[in-house]
């Protein structure tokens, strides 16, 4: 975990990150760890922005100075099998989202008819999906402290999703994608409105624009 956190800090200096990313990988595909090889090779296009580089830069600290285990965090990878993604605008994000909310992963899906699911994972509920999924994505503090709230309420919340028609952008009126799912579920948990959800999300997870 430690050399984890901090790559999260390396992969953010141009060129270095990119080649430090590769050795990386190779050395955890030998481990035969292919999850953090992955991690280790994946790219969002959109980090090619100088720009980012100061904001992806402060993000990289706050994942190593903060308690994953406590809080909400947006989790981001590649969708499916792929190595690269790119998240074109706030809302529009050609990569897949999950949230991780005081040690527990709650993730938005479709299975193989292309109906909803959503996976809820912990060290104590399916640890091998989380350990995998804690190794895959790339985790964004939003917010360090929630209210208290019942978990078994916010586990049924999200299942009740499992009832929606999924629409991959920007999803409206009943349907709902990864990325809406997460607003949804983080509003839910830090007792705040959708509105307020998104324009917190908007100010921490990184896009092209900034």
């Amino acid at each position: 975990m430690g050399e984890r956190k901090a790559f999260n800090i390396i992969k953010t200096v141009p060129g270095v990150g990119l080649a430090y990313g590769v050795v990386r990988g190779v050395v955890y595909a030998a481990k035969g760890d292919a999850h953090e090889a992955k991690h280790s090779v994946t790219m969002d296009l959109a980090d090619l922005n100088p720009l980012r580089i100061p904001r992806n830069l402060a993000l990289g600290i706050a994942s190593v100075t903060n308690d994953f285990d406590k809080g909400a965090w947006i989790g981001k990878r590649p969708i499916g099998r792929q190595f690269i993604g790119l998240n074109l605008s706030p809302g529009i994000d050609g990569l897949h989202w999950c949230i991780h909310i005081n040690g527990v992963i709650y993730q938005l899906v479709l299975d193989k008819n292309h109906d909803v699911k959503v996976l809820i994972s912990s060290t104590n509920e399916r640890s091998e999906w989380y350990e995998r999924d804690c190794k895959e994505y790339s985790w964004y503090l939003i917010k360090k402290e929630l209210p208290d709230f019942d978990p078994d309420v916010l586990k049924n919340y999200a299942k009740s999703f499992e009832t929606r028609e999924y629409q991959a952008l920007i999803a409206t009126g009943d349907k709902i994608n990864c990325q809406s799912f997460v607003t949804r579920i983080f509003a839910t948990a830090a007792n705040i409105s959708i509105e307020k959800a998104r324009s917190t999300i908007l100010l921490v997870v990184p896009n092209i624009l900034f």
